[in-house]
């Protein structure tokens, strides 16, 4: 609707603060909502962890001796905690019983970190080399692949808390600080957020549990409640910039 006093090109609309706070209250609802969408959708996923969003106030503006907020800003984390235990049907695999994760290696060099993997064996140039079913290199406490002696007719993995000295492999196990800034690659695995100064610290205190599998975080029941506050938020910010929008249209023809 064109207001008849001023033609289109000299008018100037003055747009009232709360269109673009409830824009940006809309926009983090929808993050909420796709957090909680690869929540569930990774529900039976081992090893995942689960994702949550939290909102945090934007910075405040003054006018005519007013303070007025300008809306919110969505911060996503990360729920670190362990998830269950269940049996493997793998022939090989292990997960961590702690904190700790498992240090791995693409072939591309990059080294990441995971808390439950299945596992077999590679035989690359004539060595044989413990590998994730993706691919990548076990590495030992100082971050060297782990290599198998064909001779033996089982594994034995240990963590670095369970050497003992007698037979099996040591895998290297590693914590960090604050876990909930690793950076997810996917396929369970994580690595360093270099940004946040993090460093892995071998682990002395968790122990593998071998031939069992970390079942995901994610707790369905939570997830559906945050489902429906993601949901009622959406539509509470979408109605008020169409109650805003309706006020901007009658304030804009009050002079017609």
């Amino acid at each position: 609707m064109q207001n008849k006093k001023f033609p289109p090109e000299k008018r100037v609309l003055t747009m009232i603060n709360a269109f673009y706070v409830s824009k940006s209250g809309a926009k983090n609802y929808q993050y909420y909502l796709n957090a909680v969408a690869n929540n569930v959708a990774n529900i039976n996923t081992n090893g995942f962890k689960a994702q949550s969003v939290n909102f945090t106030d934007l910075l405040y503006s003054e006018k005519h001796g007013l303070q007025f907020g300008n809306g919110s800003r969505a911060v996503v984390t990360r729920d670190m905690s362990p998830g269950g235990m269940q049996s493997s049907e793998s022939g090989l695999s292990v997960m961590v019983k702690g904190d700790g994760f498992i240090a791995v290696q693409g072939a591309d060099g990059q080294i990441a970190y995971t808390r439950s993997v299945n596992l077999g064996v590679a035989n690359i140039d004539g060595v044989s080399y413990l590998v994730t079913a993706a691919g990548d290199f076990v590495l030992d406490n100082n971050l060297n692949r782990v290599v198998i002696d064909d001779a033996q007719s089982s594994i034995t993995l240990k963590a670095p808390a369970e050497a003992d000295g007698e037979s099996g492999y040591t895998l290297g196990v590693f914590t960090f600080v604050n876990p909930q800034d690793l950076i997810a690659l996917g396929n369970g695995k994580y690595v360093l957020n270099e940004e946040a100064g993090m460093e892995a610290i071998p682990d002395t205190a968790s122990t593998l549990a071998q031939n069992m599998e970390e079942t995901s975080n994610v707790d369905l029941i939570s997830e559906m409640a945050k489902m429906i506050a993601a949901q009622r938020g959406f539509q509470a910010n979408a109605q008020m910039i169409r109650t805003v929008d309706e006020m901007e249209y009658i304030a804009n023809n009050l002079n017609a």
